[in-house]
């Protein structure tokens, strides 16, 4: 206490010095109005460059609550589409209203998740997702995203769920090629995160170079057609029966964030039915 009582008295004249300042500057901005007009002007300025700046950090910072409505109206948009994609494919093909009406929905649901967690550099790799059992979210469900498919839900707790990547060697989806009825495996091979392959492919395959390839459709666990990447080079598997296609990955597994998980109302009835047939 002594020493800042000795610092004040060391300094007084500084201080008496900026208190007559002081109010010389306020004597002056009060009785004379050009002075007090541009004090004034000065100050508004100053006050609304500040309450822009607030402002801007709060809108910055309310993005959150937009960002997760983006992401749910996207979530209602797919499904939209889904519902519409449906609809025209029952158009199509159906010769009934009732074989149309059971066609629109199709069975599938969709959910929106978060990566909690992501790893890139082994050669079985996971991905964790903020939504589990809690969520309607449990194992053998589609994960993709607005760029295409990512993966399929492993295991799943209460609030989180693991994703087994296209970028693990136990993935194995069931696809084809856009414009071709023939569909075979695609299987990581653990070297390069951007590119996996098609194995099996049949050699009566008609395809080129550069052919989008998409989900089959063949299965319970992903509607037909998501795009999954495109064919970039072409090789003869080991047998020398059927060709390796390398596919160029349309997701971009270092930048995933928000993801889509899929579900089939109708998967239960259609895995206990295909399983009775093997225990006879």
């Amino acid at each position: 206490m002594q020493t800042i009582l000795n610092f004040l008295i060391r300094h007084n004249h500084w201080f008496l010095f900026a208190l007559l300042m002081g109010i010389s500057f306020v004597l002056i901005v009060s009785f004379n109005n050009y002075q007090n007009a541009v004090f004034f002007t000065s100050a508004n300025r100053v006050a609304g460059n500040l309450f822009s700046m607030v402002t801007d950090v709060e809108s910055y910072f309310g993005l959150q609550g937009e960002n997760e409505t983006l992401k749910e109206h996207n979530r209602l948009l797919i499904e939209e589409l889904d519902r519409t994609r449906n609809e025209l494919a029952a158009l199509q093909d159906s010769a009934s209203l009732e074989k149309h009406a059971n066609a629109v929905n199709n069975g599938f649901y969709y959910t929106t998740a978060r990566v909690v967690n992501n790893s890139l550099n082994r050669i079985d790799n996971y991905i964790t997702i903020d939504k589990g059992l809690s969520d309607g979210v449990d194992s053998e469900m589609g994960v993709f995203n607005d760029k295409g498919v990512v993966g399929i839900v492993y295991q799943s707790s209460e609030n989180y769920s693991i994703v087994i990547p296209l970028l693990n060697s136990k993935s194995n989806i069931n696809c084809r090629i856009k414009g071709s009825d023939s569909f075979c495996a695609l299987q990581w091979d653990g070297s390069d995160t951007r590119y996996s392959y098609l194995v099996d492919l049949p050699r009566y395959s008609a395809f080129e170079m550069g052919d989008t390839v998409v989900t089959s459709g063949f299965s319970s666990i992903f509607p037909a057609d998501l795009p999954v990447g495109r064919i970039c080079n072409l090789e003869d598997a080991e047998d020398g029966l059927f060709y390796r296609a390398k596919v160029e990955l349309f997701v971009d597994f270092s930048a995933v964030t928000t993801l889509f998980v899929v579900g089939n109302d109708g998967k239960h009835e259609q895995s206990q039915l295909e399983n009775s047939i093997g225990k006879r």
